[in-house]
């Protein structure tokens, strides 16, 4: 039994039932129910269904490939080297039936590639309008949707006249602007940068959504020591926020980084909205606290050993 979500679905069916080319944005947080609205939604309909991750944008690619060729059966065809390609492919294979395209974590793949957005919108203008594809896209991100790019790919579609209604888009616009102030930003940080340096008081603390890092003690001088690397989804820089203390290590990009960067200000509700990463940010720093353990006792040995 679906309970819950009655409204946002007779919206979807609604909309469903008219012909043509129709788009349906559905934002909301992380574990909000969009998959559950939607796995209900498609029930008994022809649908391509595709979830992106936080994986890079041509591994995504290699995965959405998979999924629409497993759903025209068509095992000859070779995957797509090209967003475009995969897209156009879509239009092209739908044959004139109604079809439902899901892309669950639509930011996610525009801030994986600079360029995606643009394809996005091309591919809409020339190949879908008109195409009888109910497309739906989902967001989590607010700040996403208020960012330029977006608010002209959306003022596009809703130009195309195949948005849901203008109250729709004037709602989400109206959210994004309320939430961006308790959204995570991201940030990109060139390899070899200093993230956070070791005695600084930081009222930020990060997320590595892509790249590596590496954590130092005495970073820069001759007692320099290597803690460790960061890797995806690691997070970093709790210490100095949660106690407003100087931070005990140093933190450097090892290659080129896409961060998540949650400020003192919203860091009570970045926990509510994204629950699991309060038992990374614990297990991190007791990770953490153990490393500098063993550092001590090891400084402790050769004070024993000196006297």
């Amino acid at each position: 039994m679906f309970i819950g979500r009655e409204k946002e679905l007779s919206q979807l069916e609604n909309a469903y039932d008219r012909e043509g080319f129709r788009l349906f944005l559905v934002y909301g947080a992380k574990s909000s129910g969009k998959t559950t609205l939607l796995e209900e939604f498609c029930k008994n309909k022809s649908a391509i269904y595709f979830t992106a991750t936080q994986a890079s944008s041509r591994a995504n690619l290699s995965k959405f490939s998979t999924t629409i060729l497993k759903y025209s059966a068509d095992e000859s065809h070779e995957p797509f080297n090209f967003w475009d390609d995969a897209l156009k492919y879509v239009a092209e294979h739908s044959g004139g039936y109604r079809i439902i395209v899901v892309i669950e974590g639509f930011d996610i793949l525009a801030e994986r590639d600079s360029a995606f957005m643009g394809i996005f919108s091309r591919v809409l203008e020339n190949e879908f309008r008109e195409s009888n594809i109910f497309l739906v896209i989902t967001c989590v991100n607010a700040a996403f949707l208020n960012t330029s790019p977006v608010k002209r790919f959306l003022n596009g579609v809703v130009r195309l006249g195949k948005f849901l209604t203008d109250e729709n888009i004037a709602r989400l616009k109206e959210q994004a602007v309320k939430q961006t102030a308790h959204q995570a930003k991201f940030v990109r940080v060139p390899a070899e940068r200093v993230i956070l340096r070791e005695g600084s008081i930081n009222g930020e603390m990060y997320k590595i959504v892509s790249g590596r890092a590496i954590c130092y003690l005495n970073y820069g001088t001759d007692n320099e020591y290597v803690l460790g690397s960061l890797k995806e989804g690691k997070t970093f820089g709790e210490y100095s926020l949660l106690t407003g203390k100087p931070g005990i290590y140093t933190v450097t990009a090892y290659t080129d980084m896409l961060l998540m960067r949650i400020e003192r200000g919203e860091f009570t509700k970045f926990l509510e909205v994204n629950a699991r990463n309060s038992v990374e940010i614990m297990q991190n720093m007791a990770s953490m606290m153990n490393v500098m353990k063993v550092n001590i006792d090891m400084m402790n040995d050769d004070l024993h050993h000196i006297e």
